[in-house]
C-alpha cells in the first residue's frame, strides 16, 4: 500500500473528527467522520444507529458525504472516520469505500503500524476508480 504522511491540515481532521464523537451521545457507539472537499470546505458526519435493525442503521462517512452533496458538492480531497469511545482512527467498512468512490479517488486516513497516515482510496478498495 502507497501511503504519504500526512500534514496539518489532515492532522485538523482527525482532532475536528474526534471533537466531533465526543459530542455524539450513544450507548453503544460514538463514530464521526470529518471531509474535506476539493474546493476546501470541510464536511462533517456522525453514525446513527437503528438498534432494532443494523443495516438501517448509517454509516458517519454517509451522513458526511450526504451534506457535503445538498450544499452542491461533488469531490472529496480527503476523509476520516474515528471511533470516540475507543479513540482511534477507522478505515472506511466497504459500503462507505463504494460511496466514497464516486466522489473521486481522495485521500483516506488510517493508522497503519501505529502510525497515522493518509492513502488513495484506491488503495484500499482496488477496483477501478474512475
Amino acid at each position: 500500500m502507497k501511503t504519504r504522511n500526512i500534514s496539518k491540515e489532515d492532522r485538523a481532521l482527525v482532532t475536528k473528527a474526534f471533537e466531533l464523537a465526543q459530542k455524539r451521545k450513544s450507548r453503544i457507539t460514538s463514530v464521526a467522520s470529518v471531509l474535506r472537499t476539493a474546493n476546501g470546505r470541510l464536511y462533517e458526519g456522525v453514525n446513527i444507529e437503528v438498534q432494532g435493525s443494523a443495516p438501517c442503521s448509517i454509516c458517519a462517512e454517509y451522513a458526511a458525504i450526504g451534506t457535503m452533496v445538498s450544499e452542491g458538492e461533488l469531490r472529496i480531497d480527503t476523509i476520516v472516520a474515528v471511533n470516540g469511545h475507543k479513540r482511534s482512527v477507522l478505515p472506511p467498512c466497504g459500503k462507505c469505500r463504494q460511496l466514497i468512490s464516486e466522489f473521486g479517488n481522495p485521500y483516506v486516513i488510517v493508522k497503519l503500524r501505529g502510525k497515522l497516515v493518509k492513502t488513495k482510496l484506491s488503495q484500499l478498495y482496488p477496483i477501478q476508480i474512475k
